[in-house]
């Protein structure tokens, strides 16, 4: 396949992707993303980004440059002491180094170890190794995990037991857990692959093509978007009230009630539109000047709109209007919603914590941690079983477990 081709539907990828049970960190690298796109950066390398942590709960602001400087976020009401249990991804026996992360709930995880540089395109004669955990960490297994092929490879997990390892020339899936592998093409991934990209009930943004899911390059560019359908390619027959393209930044995800969420951006409108009955109706929400992003808590019942650009501020859903909540600190970098109206950020300085009740409550045992990752951004994500999830720029997991603001800490690297 020519290399124009895999860079579009990697774009494809990139512009329909969002976060339920799929790989942490899509709606925040979305952004980054597409800032990149802007800036005329490759394809290939915004897909490393896309593929780096966070939730469809969670995000990182993009152009960090261009927002002022901020000012660091005072301790206003510090957790108790508490340290972080440490735990290392060990594999003896097994060559290469950690290259690849990603926890898809408190429990399970997957790794890479890699002889080779994982984004590297052109890396040959590479021993590649697939691990998994079921116990947060404790103990990892190594996989039935196949040869790989040559070029850089990137985990795109779905839950705890379908993973798709992508690589140049295709697709390496798993369905049960590493046990078996199947082989696919990178032009016709397979369905578990696209649900990867996918609304839990199957449903994602692109451009339709005459032929569906065997349309190939024709379907991957158009002048108009719709919502489709992963089972077979075809469009909703009740589309959202907006229009849809590749020229403005658009996500489509679902909540944990089974309510869809579509937000689009374009310029410095902001648009949000919800479907209670999986596409059948739409409704447009009110506008809200300012606003970037949409966050939602993992059961879908607690949904924010969020602007981290100062001055900064976020606004609550309550029976179809948005009500301002409290500010946030003001050098907030990531935000995502843990429920029960608390917020969980991320600093641009490394700090993390939470916004509750209209205050701000650190958490100091990760500064430290983050500190060193802060000029690369640190995301923050929920995951669909409530797990807070930090993720600095780097093969190290952050996993929070608990209620609320009430977590216990795991590092995992």
């Amino acid at each position: 396949m020519p290399d124009t081709v895999i860079e579009e539907m990697f774009a494809e990828f990139e512009a329909t992707a969002r976060e339920t049970f799929r790989p942490p960190g899509v709606p925040e690298a979305q952004h980054r993303v597409r800032a990149r796109r802007r800036r005329r950066r490759g394809l290939l390398a915004g897909v490393t980004a896309l593929l780096l942590a966070g939730s469809a709960g969670g995000y990182a602001a993009a152009h960090r440059g261009d927002r002022p400087e901020p000012t660091p976020t005072p301790t206003v009401s510090p957790t108790p002491d508490g340290k972080v249990t440490e735990r290392k991804v060990a594999l003896p026996g097994v060559p290469g180094e950690l290259t690849d992360l990603r926890f898809v709930d408190a429990r399970t995880g997957w790794a890479l170890f890699d002889t080779c540089g994982s984004y590297d395109p052109d890396a040959r004669g590479c021993q590649r190794t697939i691990a998994r955990t079921t116990d947060a960490g404790v103990t990892w297994r190594r996989t039935a995990f196949p040869a790989a092929p040559t070029g850089g490879v990137h985990l795109l997990p779905r839950d705890d037991e379908t993973l798709t390892v992508m690589a140049r020339d295709g697709y390496l899936v798993t369905v049960d857990g590493g046990a078996t592998w199947t082989s696919h093409p990178l032009g016709s991934p397979p369905e578990a692959t696209r649900r990867t990209f996918a609304t839990p009930s199957g449903l994602f943004i692109g451009c339709p093509s005459p032929k569906g899911l065997d349309g190939g390059a024709r379907g991957l560019t158009c002048g108009r978007q719709q919502v489709l359908r992963v089972v077979d390619g075809g469009a909703l027959p009740h589309q959202p009230p907006v229009t849809l393209s590749q020229e403005v930044e658009s996500v489509l995800f679902e909540g944990g009630d089974g309510r869809l969420w579509l937000t689009v951006l374009e310029g410095d409108r902001f648009t949000v539109i919800t479907s209670d009955d999986l596409g059948v109706t739409w409704r447009k929400l009110p506008a809200v000047a300012g606003a970037r992003n949409l966050a939602a808590s993992p059961d879908g019942r607690d949904v924010w709109l969020v602007r981290t650009d100062r001055p900064n501020a976020v606004w609550r859903l309550v029976r179809d209007r948005w009500q301002q909540g409290p500010g946030l600190p003001d050098d907030t970098d990531g935000v995502a919603a843990v429920g029960g109206g608390t917020l969980a950020v991320t600093s641009t300085y490394g700090g993390m914590g939470f916004v509750a009740d209209g205050r701000y409550v650190d958490v100091p045992e990760l500064r430290d941690l983050l500190h060193s990752s802060s000029n690369y951004g640190v995301g923050v994500a929920v995951l669909p079983d409530g797990t807070v999830l930090v993720t600095p720029a780097n093969n190290m997991q952050l996993l929070g477990t608990g209620r609320g603001v009430d977590r216990t800490w795991v590092r995992v690297s």
